[in-house]
C-alpha cells in the first residue's frame, strides 16, 4: 500500500511516494520523488502514482526474469509470461469474487478439453450439468461419465495436497482420475504399448522404475532455476514419452503441469480438440530431446486463453477502480495532513 512520505535535506522538505512489491517471498521497495513538499499539488501526487504502477510491474519483471532460466521462449516472451502472471495475480486479489469465477470456468474447459483429446465424447454443457448437477448426459458410456467425475475428487485432493510432486503422488493421480475406468489404477504397465497418434514408442515397461526415478531426479534439479512455465511443459513431455500407464497417461501429463503452474501462481491451462492436432505434433519432436516447439507450441495457446485478463486487469489498474480510487483519496489526504504541519 503506498505512502507519502518526507526527506528533509538541508533544510528543505522533499515528498516521495514509497511502496513495495511482492517478487516471489521477497518484498522490494520501491521510492519515486514527487517534489518540494510546499509546491507539491494534488495533481503531482496523482500522476506519479501511475508511475508506480508501472515501476511495480517492471521492478517484478526484472527480478522475476533474473531469476529464471528460459530455454526456449526469447526474452519478449518470457517477458508477456511474466507480465500475465503479474496480472493475474492482481487478479485474485482486487477481484476475489470473478477470480474465483474465472478459474470454475477455465477449470471445466480444461477437465472437458482434457478428456475429449483422449476420445471422450461428453461435451462442455453435459460437462458443466454433470459436474454442478450431477445430471449424466444421455447416450453416453459410463466410462465417459467417470472420467469427467474423477475430477471432482482430482480437484479435492489436490487442494489438500501440500507435498511436492513424487511417483507417489503421480500414481496417486492417475488411481484418481482411472477410478472406475482401468481395472488397476495407480499401477505401472507391465507391457509395451505405442502412442499411435504420434507413432512413438515408449520405453520398455522394464525401464519404468529407472525412467520414472530420472523423471523425478530432473524436475527436483530444475524447479528451482528453470521458469515455471517451461518446467511444466517439459515435465510432461517427459512423462509422455516415459508414458508409464496403460492409459490415462495425458490427462495425468496435464494434470501434472497445471499442478506446477497453479503452485507457481500461473492460471490453468486447458488443451482441447481444437488444439489436438499443434499439440500432438509439437509433443512428437521431443523425442529427439528438442522441448522448444512444445514450449512455443503451447505458450501461444497459453497467451490466447489468458491474456485477455491480464490486458482486462492492467485496464481497470489504469482507469482506477475502487481500490485505487481509495489509495488515491488517502494519498491526497495525506498530501493535505503533511503541508498542515509544514
Amino acid at each position: 500500500m503506498p505512502e507519502l512520505t518526507v526527506k528533509t535535506i538541508k533544510g528543505n522538505k522533499y515528498l516521495y511516494i514509497r511502496d513495495k512489491v511482492r517478487v516471489n517471498s521477497k518484498s522490494l521497495s520501491l521510492l519515486i520523488y514527487v517534489g518540494r513538499l510546499e509546491t507539491v499539488a494534488k495533481a503531482d501526487v496523482l500522476s506519479k502514482l501511475s508511475e508506480l504502477h508501472t515501476l511495480r510491474l517492471t521492478t517484478y519483471l526484472d527480478h522475476r526474469l533474473e531469476q529464471y532460466v528460459f530455454t526456449a521462449l526469447d526474452r519478449t516472451q518470457a517477458s508477456d509470461l511474466e507480465t500475465l502472471r503479474y496480472y493475474y495475480g492482481l487478479f485474485e486479489e482486487f477481484y476475489p469474487d470473478e477470480s474465483k469465477r474465472y478459474m470454475d470456468a477455465m477449470y471445466l474447459r480444461y477437465i472437458q478439453g482434457t478428456t475429449a483429446i483422449e476420445g471422450n465424447t461428453i461435451n462442455l454443457q453435459e460437462a458443466r450439468e454433470l459436474l454442478e448437477h450431477h445430471i449424466s448426459p444421455a447416450g453416453k458410456r459410463m466410462d465417459e461419465v467417470y472420467e469427467i467425475l474423477n475430477y471432482i475428487n482430482l480437484r479435492r485432493y489436490l487442494e489438500e495436497y501440500s507435498g511436492d510432486i513424487t511417483e507417489k503422488f503421480i500414481r496417486n493421480v492417475h488411481e484418481i482420475l482411472m477410478n472406475e475406468v482401468l481395472r488397476s489404477p495407480g499401477e505401472y504397465r507391465n507391457i509395451q504399448v505405442c502412442i499411435e497418434q504420434v507413432d512413438y514408442e515408449p520405453p520398455p515397461a522394464i525401464l519404468l522404475p529407472e525412467e520414472m526415478h530420472a523423471l523425478i531426479g530432473w524436475y527436483r534439479q530444475n524447479k528451482r532455476h528453470l521458469n515455471p512455465f517451461e518446467l511444466a511443459v517439459v515435465l510432461h513431455t517427459k512423462f509422455e514419452m516415459i508414458h508409464p500407464f496403460v492409459d490415462g497417461n495425458g490427462r495425468v501429463g496435464r494434470a501434472l503441469m497445471n499442478q506446477v503452474l497453479e503452485r507457481a501462481g500461473y492460471p490453468t491451462l486447458y488443451l482441447g480438440l481444437e488444439h489436438r492436432s499443434a499439440y500432438l505434433n509439437a509433443l512428437v519432436k521431443a523425442d529427439s530431446g528438442d522441448y522448444a516447439p512444445i514450449i512455443e507450441t503451447l505458450y501461444s495457446i497459453y497467451r490466447e486463453q489468458h491474456g485477455r485478463i491480464a490486458e482486462d486487469v492492467r485496464q481497470n489498474l489504469s482507469g482506477g477502480n475502487r481500490r485505487t480510487k481509495e489509495e488515491n483519496a488517502r494519498l491526497v489526504q495525506q498530501l493535505a495532513e503533511l503541508k498542515k504541519k509544514v
